[in-house]
């Protein structure tokens, strides 16, 4: 693996109405193994994830709904 490798992602998340909304989406993304930042936008529904390694979509699927939100695929 490459030192100091990015990659970015970006989701769309059902439900995120207000910077504590995003916040709480924020905190589960960034629990995950080998994300470095995670940016929330409630105003446009998306996410930018950056990660050290490739993020399989059911793990940060998986993230989202335990902070109380649907990832829109």
């Amino acid at each position: 693996m490459l030192f100091g490798k990015k990659i970015q992602k970006e989701i769309k998340v059902d439900g995120m109405h207000c910077m504590h909304c995003a916040g709480k989406v924020e905190a589960a993304i960034k629990a995950l193994d080998g994300v470095k930042s995670v940016k929330a936008d409630p105003n446009t529904k998306s996410v930018v994830i950056t990660s050290s390694v490739e993020l399989d979509n059911a793990l940060i699927a998986q993230a989202v709904k335990s902070a109380g939100f649907t990832m829109v695929e």
